[in-house]
């Protein structure tokens, strides 16, 4: 039986070669502040683990979204390869003898705390993940699984975010100020100034995202 360090080394190597961009493992105790429909055990029984899985941002037009009115879905280009990548680690882990589950969006875990909580980076004043190398360039998916892993340490605060305010300055709409995030503010802006790529994609605003100095690479 593989011990926890070897199956931990043995994901991180399948996922470096997969060309996954970012991992992190968090432990299943740490969601039990969130509503029940948010926390692990409830799609999963028996689960330890959370695997936290993230792809870099590296040009804008990866985070278009595309609708297709004829089946009456949305397409988004770097989250279709997420869940490609979701389903080759949920493999890897069958192979062990482990079962895992993919987590949907909805109701879903809530990605950026997930990815705090397994050491990945903290969550900024822009309220999104920011990694050490690509900042806040990286869109994120989960999985939940029964194998106990190496689990990153939890990061509650941004050590990144002392003494600036680039991207509270930065959103044209002010859905950052004074330290809190305006959901309706930000979403209402967004839909209000799509970018359009075609009639069926666009992308929305991303300011927050490209302000962001931490890892900078422009997008």
């Amino acid at each position: 039986m593989l011990s926890i360090k070897e199956l931990t080394d043995g994901l991180n190597a399948h996922c470096d070669k997969i060309g996954i961009d970012i991992v992190g493992f968090g432990d299943s105790i740490h969601f039990n502040k969130f509503n029940k429909e948010n926390r692990p055990e409830s799609y999963l029984k028996n689960v330890k683990s959370v695997i936290v899985i993230g792809f870099h941002l590296y040009d804008l037009i990866l985070d278009a979204w595309s609708r297709d009115e004829m089946k009456e879905k949305s397409y988004h280009f770097a989250d279709s390869i997420l869940v490609d990548q979701c389903h080759q680690i949920k493999s890897f882990l069958a192979k062990k003898g482990f079962k895992s589950k993919i987590i949907p969006y909805i109701p879903g875990l809530y990605l950026k705390d997930a990815a705090a909580l397994a050491g990945i980076g903290p969550i900024g004043k822009n309220n999104l993940l920011i990694t050490k190398t690509f900042g806040s360039q990286v869109r994120l998916r989960a999985l939940v699984t029964v194998a106990e892993l190496a689990y990153g340490t939890p990061i509650y605060e941004s050590e990144y975010c002392k003494n600036c305010n680039i991207c509270v300055d930065s959103c044209p709409f002010g859905a950052l100020e004074g330290g809190k995030y305006y959901r309706d503010l930000c979403y209402n802006y967004c839909q209000e100034n799509l970018i359009k790529l075609s009639e069926n994609t666009v992308i929305w605003c991303n300011k927050c995202i490209e302000s962001c100095p931490v890892g900078k690479t422009s997008i």
